[in-house]
């Protein structure tokens, strides 16, 4: 009889203890629904859950098990890690916290996914479809990606070859120009071309079903080479063992794998996950150095490489004392070699710390390199480099105490930005915000905007810095180039120059650009704008950009508060429609700032209220306005009673 009490005393507590559960879970999230991602991947969007903290997202591949693969904290989550050939499932639970216990509700309806245009045709849709081989043995090529490009238009479509070569798309009706590649062939146009104004222009009409096959050439076999090297502690000079080393592929030629691969992030086998570094993308090689601090590297002669090494302890740096990748040297072998050497510094006695997230203006995070720069008498100066992991989120440790900038360059899809607390696509270093550090600081996000590729025009050209000295080498590294829409303002496409200055912005739709540079402390000789269509055959490669050499003073650029009222030059200048003007203000102050014309007509009020102290920047879209010369005028009031006046020219030019 005991027993039988004791047993019945456990079941109602099992009860009690579930029934307070379920009473304290937020309730299922409801209408969970999938689409493929507007830069690729998949998009989950769901209903909010009343009382929820966060979310919870699931994910099973084919046959297997679900998987937990995201904690978030808003109804909607960009999973960019899907691919051909497999069939996805999600769901998403709600979750709250109670006395550091969490309550999860149970899971909401399951919705499956696939990647690929491969539903069936509707109404106004035809069918493109055929098979790729390789041209010399006529074998069908798995995974080739198939692009379909619609002349004049923004949007274009692409799709993967199966096991047997073969690829179809439901595309709706009209003109287009398709590209077939794959990473270990020479890609081409349809009909055997490689020009794109060269390319056969397919017919696509309702209900009409087209065949376009392609033979690809394929690249000659990769010729191995070994590099070797040293890494030692850079005070005691003694090797260091288990110290990692990774040779990656320079920024420009990633982004361009994973158009040929059509994989954001490129190969699944080139991505690796660092502690504390975050998630690494185009990782050729890697390893860890030997008792001596030795190491050696099987790589492909001829290919372009950066290297990287690091060890817990020590801050991660680039072949030749570099603190990133995109100002590291660029290493190119033809026979093994040996010396390619890193001398480690360790970190410094420091305890604080910055984290926070790269997103877009929905809130999903974005994979990102993280660049870190401190404010100095010398201008700002690049001291740390990380990786996010695969949810956005980075950490900067052993920082000293002092005023930093973080700078954000996605994996893809996005355009490169600077943080900023209320604005997003912060694509200047001007207008940046700052992160004061005395102690950990947290929620420094930086919100990225989109930089979809989605055609086939090319800008290309070089960067040099201004100089006196006609005979010096004056290429410019690690500046930022964006080629912005002189229709929309968007930004449709950006590179990061090489160490010999060039830059290449491919992908981009026919149109007018207007080129925009970005790199800290260095202000660039306006552009005129550069249009591609079928006049140049899609292609400009001479595009030329000065940058002149570091703009603010010493006492301009360390001050936490502005020393004197100031009113900056407005950036860019020329534009279209869009500037910013930035300014500064020493004291709070009454402000108003007012755009006139070249003959004194106030065309518009941008503000007219108080200000506290520090750097402000307002933006003004002319977009009603027409081309020609106009003037910003700041008038600022402090509460002693002086007045600051300022006017700037600017000119508009569409």
């Amino acid at each position: 009889m005991k027993y039988l009490l004791r047993v019945f005393i456990v079941f109602i507590s099992i009860g009690v203890v579930t029934a307070m559960v379920i009473a304290q879970a937020p309730p299922v999230p409801q209408n969970l629904d999938v689409q493929s991602g507007f830069n690729g991947g998949a998009l989950l969007r769901w209903d909010e859950s009343a009382g929820a903290m966060g979310y919870i997202v699931y994910k099973a591949v084919d046959t297997s098990s679900f998987k937990r693969i995201a904690m978030v904290h808003k109804a909607g989550y960009m999973d960019w890690w899907v691919y051909p050939w497999a069939v996805y499932q999600y769901y998403v639970t709600a979750f709250t916290s109670v006395d550091s216990v969490l309550y999860e509700s149970g899971p909401s309806m399951i919705v499956p996914f696939a990647v690929g245009h491969h539903h069936m045709p509707l109404p106004g849709e035809g069918i493109i479809g055929g098979k790729v081989v390789d041209d010399a043995s006529g074998e069908p090529l798995k995974g080739a990606v198939v692009h379909f490009f619609r002349p004049g238009k923004l949007f274009a479509e692409k799709t993967h070859t199966d096991s047997a070569g073969i690829y179809w798309a439901a595309l709706d009706t009209g003109r287009y120009i398709i590209r077939a590649d794959r990473f270990d062939y020479i890609g081409e146009w349809f009909d055997n071309v490689m020009r794109v104004d060269s390319a056969a222009v397919v017919r696509l009409y309702q209900d009409s079903i087209i065949i376009v096959n392609f033979a690809l050439r394929s690249l000659p076999m990769p010729v191995p080479v070994t590099v070797s090297g040293t890494i030692t502690d850079s005070l005691t000079g003694q090797p260091l063992q288990g110290a990692f080393v990774a040779y990656l592929r320079p920024h420009r030629w990633f982004r361009q794998l994973q158009v040929i691969t059509g994989f954001f992030g490129g190969f699944w086998h080139e991505r690796l996950d660092l502690p504390a570094l975050g998630k690494f993308f185009g990782v050729v090689w890697y390893g860890l150095t030997d008792e001596n601090g030795n190491y050696s590297a099987h790589l492909i002669r001829s290919m372009r490489y950066v290297a990287f090494a690091f060890k817990p302890g020590y801050i991660p740096e680039f072949y030749n004392n570099k603190l990133m990748p995109f100002e590291a040297d660029r290493l190119v072998f033809m026979n093994d070699s040996s010396g390619i050497n890193f001398a480690l510094e360790a970190n410094p006695i420091a305890q604080h710390t910055i984290t926070g997230t790269v997103k877009d203006s929905s809130g999903s995070g974005v994979p990102s390199h993280v660049i870190l720069y401190r404010k100095t008498v010398l201008g700002r100066l690049g001291v740390r480099y990380t990786m996010t992991d695969s949810l956005g989120n980075y950490e900067f440790h052993n920082l000293v105490s002092g005023i930093f900038y973080v700078k954000a360059i996605p994996v893809d899809g996005y355009a490169p930005a600077w943080f900023s607390r209320f604005d997003c696509a912060v694509r200047n270093w001007r207008f940046a915000d700052t992160a004061q550090v005395s102690g950990d600081v947290s929620g420094i996000e930086v919100c990225v905007g989109t930089s979809a590729r989605f055609g086939f025009g090319r800008i290309a050209g070089f960067v040099h810095r201004q100089s006196g000295n006609l005979f010096a080498d004056m290429s410019e590294q690690n500046v930022t180039v964006y080629a912005v829409s002189a229709a929309t303002g968007d930004v449709f496409g950006y590179d990061i120059s090489e160490n010999d200055g060039s830059f290449a912005i491919d992908d981009l739709p026919e149109g007018t650009y207007t080129i925009m540079v970005d790199k800290e402390g260095f202000d660039a000789v306006p552009v005129p704008a550069i249009t591609i269509d079928a006049s140049n055959g899609y292609e400009v490669n001479d595009a030329g950009i000065e940058v002149s050499a570091e703009v603010l003073g010493v006492e301009e650029d360390i001050a936490a508060i502005p020393a004197k009222f100031h009113l900056y030059q407005n950036y860019p200048n020329p534009f279209n429609p869009t500037t910013e003007i930035r300014f500064d203000l020493p004291k709070a102050s009454m402000v108003t700032v007012k755009i006139y014309n070249v003959i004194g007509q106030r065309i518009v009020i941008l503000f007219d209220g108080n200000l506290d102290a520090g750097g402000h920047s307002i933006q003004w879209n002319a977009v009603e306005s027409g081309s020609g010369i106009y003037f910003v005028k700041i008038v600022a009031t402090p509460a002693d009673g002086f007045t600051f006046t300022a006017v700037r020219k600017m000119l508009l030019m569409k």
